[in-house]
């Protein structure tokens, strides 16, 4: 994987997406194996977890293919909040496959059955916690160096099938001392996963829906609006409009109400352009009138 490193976030989006189908293949099939050995609805359920990776990466691919297409007429910020939709529809995938083994855990614990300790089982769920655990620390990597909310999503979604799976070892062990522990164990799986599906969702939400800038955010635009002018005065009404990788951001500011159009509208344009040079965003300024 070290010797993979992709050059670019497009590229890492394919290479994480391809590795994880493979990866969450394999280990699916050696999941619902072990499961059906071990009579386990919590090794169940968490084999669906690990399938729905690879549904979930399958989506990301295609996320990136079009989130890196061109800009447009018709979208001319480019496709890039795409990769806020393919999280939202991980996320969603993810809900689903939770809520079901809710009602699968459920019918377990009400109908009395057990699961079936084995040291195969053992074995082969362990190596599934190390495999998932080395794939989630893999994709965080690629994801904080290019900044890839979908990828971090998916490298959680990795994480928490490997704390799943730890879990349902730990039902393992115990399933010789208490019958009901395979059916308390699919609930908690179940309330992980559906947990991470919110998270995943509301972050990826707030990119489509918008924000407003952080304290920091706002306190750097107001410092490189006085190296520009001291007649700039409130600097309010900030919106960012993030499209992945392109960032629009308005504002107002207030100047005298005796300085002419001409010089109004040269230091809005100076300020646009150092706000470009200095944060990468594109800059779209409101001049008002202020009153002492």
């Amino acid at each position: 994987m070290v010797y993979s490193m992709p050059s670019s976030k497009e590229e890492a989006g394919y290479l994480e997406g391809c590795v994880s189908i493979i990866v969450n293949t394999l280990l699916f099939i050696i999941k619902l194996y072990t499961g059906i050995l071990a009579n386990s609805i919590a090794i169940i359920a968490d084999a669906f977890h690990t399938l729905s990776d690879s549904i979930t990466s399958a989506a990301l691919i295609i996320g990136y293919k079009i989130a890196f297409k061109p800009p447009d007429e018709e979208h001319p910020f480019g496709h890039q909040r795409f990769e806020s939709v393919t999280s939202i529809i991980i996320g969603t995938l993810l809900g689903v496959v939770g809520f079901e083994f809710i009602q699968r855990s459920i019918s377990k614990l009400i109908s009395r059955e057990t699961l079936i300790f084995s040291w195969i089982a053992v074995i082969l769920l362990t190596v599934s916690v190390i495999a998932k655990e080395l794939l989630a620390r893999w994709a965080l990597g690629l994801a904080t160096r290019f900044n890839a909310e979908s990828i971090k999503a998916d490298a959680w979604h990795h994480r928490s099938d490997a704390v799943a799976t730890q879990i349902v070892l730990i039902g393992l062990f115990m399933s010789r001392l208490v019958w009901w522990i395979d059916g308390v164990l699919g609930l908690m799986v179940s309330g992980l996963i559906i947990y991470v599906a919110y998270d995943i969702i509301k972050r990826s939400s707030e990119n489509i829906l918008g924000r407003s800038p952080t304290p920091s955010e706002k306190s750097k635009l107001k410092e490189l609006a006085s190296r520009i002018s001291g007649n700039i005065r409130d600097l309010h009404h900030v919106h960012l409009h993030e499209y992945g990788e392109h960032v629009e951001v308005t504002l107002h500011i207030r100047l005298p109400p005796d300085i002419n159009l001409n010089e109004a509208h040269e230091i809005a344009s100076k300020l646009e352009e150092l706000i470009r040079k200095e944060l990468k965003w594109e800059a779209t300024i409101h001049v008002e009138p202020y009153k002492d």
